[in-house]
């Protein structure tokens, strides 16, 4: 039993991240591992991209509008956060699709 999921629900849940995100790679035709981790660098990319606008936009609301910076600060600290998880978790999921589908022996891929 552990401490932090006694009732595996986290692993659960990441279980269930993992397959939905391995069978889109599968229909998508991603077939290497470096077709894998250029998903991974456009991902990356895009959470930039989302740190970036979200910043700006609660920037911009915060000037509007000074009476609301700490709900402004709460989003951002949510926004990074959440995109952050994501990222990272989108990562490990890939790094699993490498190390079980694609770097696999060929027969071992058919066995599951």
């Amino acid at each position: 039993m552990k401490f932090n999921d006694p009732f595996g629900r986290i692993e659960n849940r990441h279980q269930l991240g993992y397959e939905s995100m391995r069978d889109t790679m599968r229909n998508s035709g991603i077939d290497t591992p470096d077709e894998a981790w250029e998903i991974v660098r456009q991902s990356k990319k895009r959470a930039l991209k989302y740190l970036g606008i979200g910043t700006v936009v609660l920037l911009l609301v915060t000037w509007v509008l000074p009476k609301l910076m700490p709900v402004t600060l709460s989003l951002a600290v949510f926004l990074v956060v959440w995109i952050a998880s994501s990222t990272i978790n989108g990562q490990r999921y890939i790094q699993r699709y490498i190390d079980d589908e694609l770097e696999s022996p060929p027969g071992k891929q058919d066995e599951s």
